[in-house]
C-alpha cells in the first residue's frame, strides 16, 4: 500500500509537471498571439492612416491644380484699361462670382492692382480697400516671378476668419509687376473637407503652412488654428528637417498635445511652382489604441487564469480522492483526461478564427469563432474542400500559398474572400502553417476595414447626398472622353446645368425638400442620358453631363431638350410637397468650343449665364473659344 501510495505521489509530480508546463505553453502561445494581434493593429492604423493622408493630398492637390489655372486665366483677362470699360468690368465681376461659387473652400477671388488696391473682387466690400501691408501682396511685388503661385502664411482676415491667399502676379505691357489675381482660401470649409476625409471618429487631420501656421485642424480644437508648430522637436519640424515629403512618425502631437501615429505629407505639386508647399498630417490617438488592447489582453487572460485555477482545482481534488482511495483510480484517470482536453482546447475561446485541414484542403477541425463568423457547422466542411469556399478570383492565390509551404517555405499570409454560409463573401487575412500533414490556418474578419476602405475611395470621388461623380471624378471622366474621342475623331458635348427656382423651395420648404429636389434631379438626368455618357453635380444646384459621343450641336440640342422637358415636370415628395424647378443650360463642344477640360466647363458656364440672361429654362450653344 505505501509502495503504490509512493508510486501515486510520483505519478502527481509528473502530473503537476505536466499541467505547469502546458500552462506556460498556452501562456506563451497567448502571449504571442497579442503581440502579434498589437504589431497587427499598429500596422493596420498605419495603412489605413497612411491611405487616408494620400487620399486627402490628391483631393488637396486637384483644388490647387484648379486654382493655379483659373488664376492664370484670370491674369491673361485683366488686360490695360479694363475697368474703364463698363462691360468688360461687369463681365470679369460675374466672372470672378462664378469662380468663387464653383471652386471648395474660397471665400473671395480678387484682384489687386499694383499699389495693392482691390479693383475687382467676387466680396463686393472689398473692392476700394488697400491692402499693401499685407505679406501676401508684399512677398509677390518684391520678387514677381510669371510661373510661380504665390502661397501666403495663414492670417486672419478683416471678418476674424482665418484665410491663406493663393495669388499669380499680374505684369503690366512694359514687362512690370501690375498687381496680383488672388484666391482666398477659408480655414471653415477646409475643417469640412478634413472632417469628410477623416477614416473614423477617433482621427485628427490637420493642414498647416510651410512656415509652422496651422491653417485647419479638425476634429474642432478651440485655439488650434493659428498656432505656430514650427518649434524645435515638434513632428512638424521633424518632418521639414528630414527633406523627405511623407514622413511617419509615433509620438506626442504639440498641436493636441495627444500621443498619436501621424502620417505627415507635403502638398507641392512640382508643375504649380508654389513658393511654400503645405502640409498635411492626419493621425490617430495612441492612448486610445492602447486602452482598447489593454482591454482585450484583461479579458484574455482572465479566461487563461480561470482556466488554470479550475483545472489546477480539479487536479488537486482528484488526486486527494486517488490518495483515499486506490479504487477511485480510473475515475480519477478520466478525471485527468478531461481536464487535458479543456487546456488542449483552449484555443476555442481566442476571438481568431481557427481551422485545420489536411493538405488537400479537406476540413479536419475548425473553433466556435469560425462556425460563428461564417454562418457554417461542422458537417458543412465534411468531404469538401478549403478551396471551394474561397473567392474564384483568389484561389490561385491560395494554392500558390499551399506549394510554398510544402517546399518548405515558412508560415504564409494573405488576405482572401470566403464564402460564409449565407452566400456573401467575407474578407479574411489568413495566417497558414503547416506541422506534418496538417495545415493550420488563423485568420481575422477584416470584412469591415476593407469596406470602410472602399467607402472612403467613394467619399472621395462622389457627392455625398446624390451619389454622383464629384467635380474631382468629373474631370477625370471629361479626360477620358476627350483622349477616347480624339482618337476616334469624334465630338464630345458638355451640358452645365443650374436649376431655376431651387433657391425658393429651399427658402420656402426647407433643405430637407431642397435635398429631396436635388436627389430628384439626379435620378432622372440619370434616367434621360446612355450608360456611357457621366452624370455629375458640382455643388448646390449645379450639375454637368459629358455626352461621350456626339455627331453634331444637334445630339447636344436634343440632350437639352430633354434635360428642360424632364426635369421641369412636377416632383411629387415623400413630404407631401409637389415642387417644380427648371434649368438653364450651357453646351461647349469639344473640339469647336475648346481642346481643354477646364476650358470646355467654362465656356458651357458662360453659356448658361446667357440662358439665364435670355429668360431660363432655355439652353444656350457655346460659340468659339473661351477668352
Amino acid at each position: 500500500m505505501i509502495k503504490q501510495s509512493f508510486k501515486l505521489l510520483r505519478h502527481f509530480k509528473i502530473e503537476w509537471m505536466g499541467l505547469g508546463a502546458a500552462s506556460l505553453a498556452l501562456a506563451a502561445l497567448l502571449t504571442f498571439h497579442m503581440l502579434e494581434r498589437h504589431d497587427w493593429l499598429l500596422e493596420q492604423e498605419k495603412t489605413q492612416i497612411s491611405h487616408s493622408a494620400a487620399a486627402a493630398e490628391m483631393v488637396i492637390s486637384k483644388q490647387l491644380e484648379s486654382i493655379s489655372f483659373t488664376l492664370s486665366n484670370l491674369r491673361s483677362a485683366f488686360i490695360p484699361g479694363w475697368e474703364n470699360q463698363e462691360t468688360k468690368r461687369q463681365f470679369m465681376e460675374e466672372r470672378l462670382k462664378t469662380f468663387s461659387s464653383v471652386i471648395p473652400n474660397v471665400r473671395a477671388v480678387t484682384i489687386l492692382d499694383k499699389s495693392g488696391v482691390v479693383v475687382a473682387s467676387s466680396a463686393q466690400t472689398l473692392i476700394g480697400q488697400s491692402f499693401a501691408y499685407r505679406d501676401y501682396f508684399r512677398t509677390p511685388a518684391a520678387t514677381p516671378t510669371q510661373d510661380t503661385l504665390y502661397v501666403s502664411p495663414p492670417f486672419k482676415g478683416v471678418s476674424g476668419d482665418w484665410l491663406i491667399a493663393l495669388s499669380k502676379v499680374i505684369f503690366g505691357k512694359d514687362g512690370h509687376f501690375d498687381g496680383l489675381a488672388l484666391i482666398f482660401l477659408d480655414s471653415a470649409g477646409y475643417k469640412q473637407s478634413l472632417n469628410a476625409l477623416r477614416p473614423s471618429p477617433q482621427t485628427w487631420a490637420g493642414l498647416a503652412h510651410a512656415d509652422g501656421i496651422l491653417f485647419a485642424w479638425e476634429p474642432n480644437n478651440i485655439g488650434s488654428t493659428g498656432q505656430n508648430l514650427a518649434i524645435p522637436g515638434s513632428l512638424f519640424t521633424r518632418h521639414m528637417h528630414n527633406g523627405k515629403t511623407v514622413s511617419f512618425f509615433s509620438d506626442t502631437v504639440y498641436a493636441n498635445k495627444e500621443r498619436s501615429l501621424a502620417a505627415i505629407r507635403t502638398i507641392a505639386p512640382e508643375h504649380l511652382h508654389m513658393d511654400k508647399p503645405l502640409i498635411l498630417a492626419v493621425g490617430r490617438n495612441l492612448d486610445a489604441l492602447s486602452q482598447a488592447f489593454q482591454r482585450d489582453i484583461v479579458f484574455a487572460f482572465t479566461i487563461f487564469l480561470l482556466t488554470l485555477l479550475t483545472a489546477g482545482f480539479g487536479l488537486f481534488r482528484s488526486q486527494r480522492a486517488r490518495l483515499a482511495s486506490t479504487a477511485a483510480t480510473e475515475d480519477a484517470q478520466a478525471h485527468m483526461r478531461e481536464l487535458s482536453q479543456q487546456l488542449t482546447s483552449f484555443f476555442e475561446l481566442t476571438p481568431s478564427l481557427m481551422l485545420l485541414t489536411d493538405k488537400h484542403g479537406t476540413y479536419r477541425k475548425l473553433n466556435p469563432a469560425f462556425e460563428k463568423a461564417l454562418g457554417y457547422t461542422k458537417d458543412d466542411f465534411k468531404e469538401t474542400s478549403l478551396f471551394d469556399f474561397i473567392h474564384p478570383d483568389e484561389r490561385e492565390r491560395i494554392r500558390e500559398v499551399s506549394d510554398n509551404l510544402q517546399e518548405g517555405r515558412p508560415s504564409q499570409t494573405a488576405l482572401l474572400r470566403f464564402r460564409s454560409k449565407s452566400g456573401s463573401y467575407r474578407y479574411l487575412e489568413v495566417s497558414i502553417a503547416l506541422q506534418g500533414e496538417m495545415f493550420f490556418l488563423a485568420a481575422l474578419d477584416v470584412t469591415n476595414r476593407e469596406v470602410e476602405k472602399k467607402r472612403l475611395r467613394t467619399l472621395a470621388y462622389h457627392d455625398r447626398l446624390t451619389g454622383l461623380p464629384n467635380r474631382a471624378l468629373m474631370f477625370d471622366r471629361l479626360q477620358q472622353v476627350i483622349n477616347m474621342a480624339s482618337r476616334e475623331r469624334k465630338k464630345v458635348a458638355l451640358l452645365f446645368i443650374d436649376l431655376d427656382g431651387f433657391k425658393a423651395i429651399n427658402d420656402s420648404h426647407g433643405h430637407d425638400v431642397g435635398d429631396a429636389v436635388l436627389k430628384t434631379v439626379a435620378r432622372r438626368l440619370l434616367e434621360l442620358v446612355r450608360s456611357s455618357d457621366t452624370v455629375a453635380r458640382l455643388g448646390g444646384d449645379e450639375f454637368v453631363i459629358i455626352l461621350h459621343e456626339v455627331k453634331s450641336e444637334a445630339d447636344a440640342s436634343r440632350v437639352a431638350q430633354k434635360v428642360i422637358d424632364v426635369v421641369g415636370e412636377d416632383m411629387p415628395l415623400d413630404s407631401g410637397v409637389t415642387a417644380r424647378v427648371g434649368t438653364s443650360i450651357g453646351v461647349s463642344i469639344w473640339p469647336d468650343s475648346s481642346t481643354s477640360p477646364d476650358d470646355l466647363l467654362a465656356m458651357a458656364d458662360q453659356a448658361m449665364y446667357q440662358s439665364k440672361k435670355n429668360g431660363k429654362s432655355n439652353f444656350t450653344i457655346a460659340a468659339g473659344t473661351f477668352d
